[in-house]
């Protein structure tokens, strides 16, 4: 064999990496609720590995905004009040239309090809039922232009909030309003891109990414714990 070069094995994962793979996903899929408990001897026995790189794992998630550690009484899924959900919805605006600005300058053709095959695919799981599949397409269309946009500090700032922005995507999916608005903005906005008028897809992309401020009353300090009367579409605020 000399002279040639032999393949690197992949080293496995960590016991830490999987379990925080593991428990990341049930968070964001809303197995594990916003503001819900979570205990390192259940999650211990549930993943068959020890408490050690549980709570390594949970530190991890910890730093990526999934879970709150609070001395003496435990570690929580996040949850957020509307203003922190106002906050994200803002960030996240100035994020990706900006990306998306970048991305059709640059990329145009295909950024289009991408963003019609995942809104074809977005009507036909949500035509069916199949929301879990629904949501991780509605995440591919707004990744598609942000890893497009070729700027890595922003794509490296929006990877931050991916997380919690699914995990909170998930949680307001259970407002059919809200998800039947939220198919209908997709397909617009590709339909505007598409035309040539890049303003008005991004004023449709602001109302879109906005949109869970509104999907409560004003005050509400846990959207976790907030009851079914608080939790209505201000239909006269949203368009």
């Amino acid at each position: 064999m000399t002279g040639q070069k032999m393949k690197r094995i992949k080293a496995p994962d960590s016991l830490c990496d999987i379990a925080a793979t593991a428990i990341r996903e049930a968070i964001i899929t809303g197995r594990y609720g916003l503001g819900e408990a979570l205990s390192e001897n259940s999650l211990s026995e549930l993943l068959g590995i020890s408490k050690t790189p549980i709570r390594e794992a949970l530190a991890t998630l910890k730093h990526e905004g999934l879970v709150t550690i609070v001395p003496r009484k435990g570690t929580f899924v996040f949850t957020m009040g509307v203003e922190e959900v106002a906050q994200l919805g803002f960030y996240r605006f100035v994020l990706e239309s900006t990306a998306l600005d970048l991305a059709m300058a640059e990329h145009r053709k295909d950024l289009l090809i991408s963003l019609k095959s995942i809104c074809s695919a977005m009507t036909a799981a949500h035509g069916t039922g199949r929301m879990a599949e629904y949501l991780n397409l509605d995440g591919q269309f707004h990744n598609a232009f942000v890893e497009r946009c070729g700027n890595l500090y922003l794509i490296g700032g929006y990877q931050a909030i991916t997380g919690r922005t699914a995990a909170l995507r998930t949680h307001l999916s259970k407002h059919a309003t809200h998800t039947e608005k939220s198919i209908g903005e997709h397909i617009e906005m590709v339909d505007l891109l598409e035309s040539g008028d890049l303003p008005a897809a991004v004023e449709v992309l602001k109302r879109h990414v906005t949109r869970g401020q509104r999907t409560y009353a004003d005050g509400i300090q846990d959207i976790a714990a907030a009851s079914a009367e608080d939790r209505v579409i201000r239909r006269k605020r949203t368009r």
